[in-house]
């Protein structure tokens, strides 16, 4: 399978870029600090989908740091929630038809035991 995996310099993006190697899947990467398109900027997103055409896309790119999401709530909005939509609506107009979107437990917040499933 062909794959585009964001956020690929990441923690867990290196762990999957392994697994799917491993698997026998093609996989493309891209990570901000590699110079891969800023997610923020639609055009460039969807001319990266359209000409590498990727089967599925798994989503690991945006801001992490969750003490820097405080201080610059603006920006993670921008990067996280801009961000994703850009790629949503970029693999849609590519006619990409899997996106597998991966994020963290603390979108949740603090849950404490007892309101656990």
């Amino acid at each position: 399978m062909r794959a585009l995996v964001t956020g690929a310099g990441g923690f867990a993006g290196r762990h999957l870029v392994t697994h799917l190697t491993d698997e026998g899947d093609e996989v493309l990467t891209t990570d901000r600090s590699s110079g891969g398109p800023d997610l923020r900027d639609a055009g460039d997103l969807t001319n990266l989908l359209v000409d590498l055409k990727p089967e599925v896309v798994y989503h690991l790119a945006g801001q992490s740091d969750i003490a820097l999401s405080w201080e610059s709530p603006q920006e993670t909005i921008r990067s996280n929630g801009e961000g994703t939509f850009n790629l949503l609506n970029s693999a849609r107009v590519a006619g990409v038809d899997r996106v597998v979107i991966v994020t963290s437990s603390d979108v949740y917040g603090i849950v404490s035991s007892d309101e656990l499933p």
